[in-house]
């Protein structure tokens, strides 16, 4: 998941960007997550558009841990997630300083860990500012592989997309290599509308 190394396009990270949607808690319904990319309009459920991500093949999503495996962490109580009291616990197993609102990376004991935390904010979390703090995400991300949790990647994806449209002005539109994963396995750059424009 974090070696994503594609072509990134300005015009299709703004397109879908500025076009997406994720309904989190409607993991099974047709529009759990809509987008536009190469002027075409994509509405699927998790299963189909962790196919389309690339993180899951058809057999797999067809597997029933696809569906109960841990979605996220959340400060709500939802279906297949963590609260702050796990990701709590987890963190006061690696760090120095207990769990905060700012969770430091650099107080984390283990130099993987840290080197983990690193490069998910540079990679799947996708962001630009706080390069040294941990969000939930990457807590939760980090707690599944350290625990050998199993946890939904298409999830965790769809979460990260919806983070670039937050922030104010300061958010960043980021994650260009996965925008293009998704476009190369949905054919969005065989249609000749896409090509019309370039």
């Amino acid at each position: 998941m974090m070696n994503c190394i594609d072509d990134q396009f300005e015009e299709l990270v703004l397109e879908f960007h500025s076009t997406w949607k994720h309904k989190e808690g409607k993991f099974a319904e047709d529009k759990a997550v809509s987008f536009s990319l190469g002027r075409q309009v994509f509405e699927m459920n998790m299963a189909s558009f962790a196919v389309a991500s690339g993180f899951y093949t058809d057999e797999e999503v067809q597997q029933s841990r696809f569906s109960t495996s841990l979605r996220g962490a959340y400060s709500t109580d939802r279906e297949c997630s963590v609260g702050a009291a796990e990701l709590r616990r987890f963190w006061n197993t690696i760090s120095d300083h207990p769990f905060a609102l700012t969770n430091l990376i650099t107080s984390v004991r283990s130099p993987i860990c840290r080197y983990v935390l690193k490069i998910l904010s540079t990679t799947l979390v996708g962001r630009k500012s706080g390069e040294n703090k941990a969000n939930w995400i990457e807590i939760f991300i980090l707690m599944c592989r350290v625990e050998n949790r199993e946890m939904n990647l298409a999830t965790v994806l769809a979460s990260s997309f919806s983070r670039g449209r937050r922030g104010g002005p300061w958010a960043a539109l980021a994650m260009g290599p996965y925008i293009t994963r998704l476009g190369l396995n949905l054919g969005v750059f065989i249609n000749p509308s896409f090509y019309a424009r370039v």
